[in-house]
């Protein structure tokens, strides 16, 4: 694997936050597409997703920093170039994107729509990046797959089947949206994916220290995992108008929040 692209000086530039760009610029890009098929401005879409990409790492950094800021006083360039995303920062970055949307009035429903094939790609760039950077290696195993990546034989590459496994599901996404029927369906499809492909390859993952619940026995994340699974299929199945009486969205100018 190579974790590091290259060096200027005493700044390493990451193989992973070289990927994770080209996967940020492809995932814009077909967000602007699948805004196009939703009837919803391109140039909102563009601007929703520079919003929230900018503010993810701004806001992550800051995280980073408050959190060590001894470290940060010794390392300033290592810290500021990890190839890192907080869970506080992402959050924080999604409720400005959330935000954003509402006071530029966008349809909330068909944004998500046009967002979640864009975000399964990006998700499978990010499981790419992660190849190449060596990490999330699964369980061990004696099988074939153990040796696909020679630098980790005995291994379940797992960032390579996520990575394979997002990008079929954002093919399949996208798809659905210039098909569907009813606004949030593409949403619904993407986030029941993404929930049941994590539920399904972190048990090729070492074991997480999660004290598990008292619902089928299930790990607190394997739970949340299949609530936003079920959450997706809500949004799938949902529906505001008689089945008789939709339009599909692509080839309509009726819209719904």
């Amino acid at each position: 694997m190579h974790p590091h692209l290259f060096h200027i000086g005493p700044v390493t530039f990451p193989t992973f936050g070289a990927v994770a760009a080209v996967g940020l610029v492809l995932a814009i890009l077909l967000a602007a597409r699948g805004a196009r098929v939703v009837h919803v401005s391109e140039d909102a879409v563009w601007n929703l997703c520079l919003v929230t990409a900018v503010g993810t790492l701004l806001l992550s950094r800051i995280i980073i920093i408050a959190q060590v800021p001894t470290a940060f006083l010794h390392y300033p360039l290592y810290i500021l170039t990890l190839p890192t995303v907080t869970k506080f920062g992402l959050l924080a970055a999604l409720a400005s994107g959330l935000a954003f949307a509402y006071f530029q009035q966008l349809p909330l429903l068909r944004t998500a729509d046009a967002l979640a094939p864009a975000a399964l790609l990006l998700q499978a760039m990010l499981h790419l990046g992660s190849l190449f950077a060596g990490d999330d290696l699964g369980s061990p195993t004696s099988s074939a797959l153990g040796h696909v990546i020679r630098s980790d034989d005995g291994y379940h590459p797992v960032a390579l089947y996520s990575a394979i496994a997002s990008l079929v599901a954002a093919g399949i996404c996208f798809a659905w949206l210039q098909r569907e029927r009813q606004p949030g369906e593409a949403l619904g499809l993407g986030l029941t994916m993404a929930a049941l492909l994590r539920f399904f390859l972190d048990q090729l993952r070492p074991t997480y220290v999660l004290p598990t619940t008292m619902v089928a026995f299930l790990r607190i994340d394997q739970l949340l995992l299949t609530l936003l699974a079920a959450a997706g299929l809500c949004f799938f199945f949902w529906r505001k108008q008689p089945p008789h009486a939709l339009q599909p969205i692509a080839g309509g100018d009726t819209d719904a929040q």
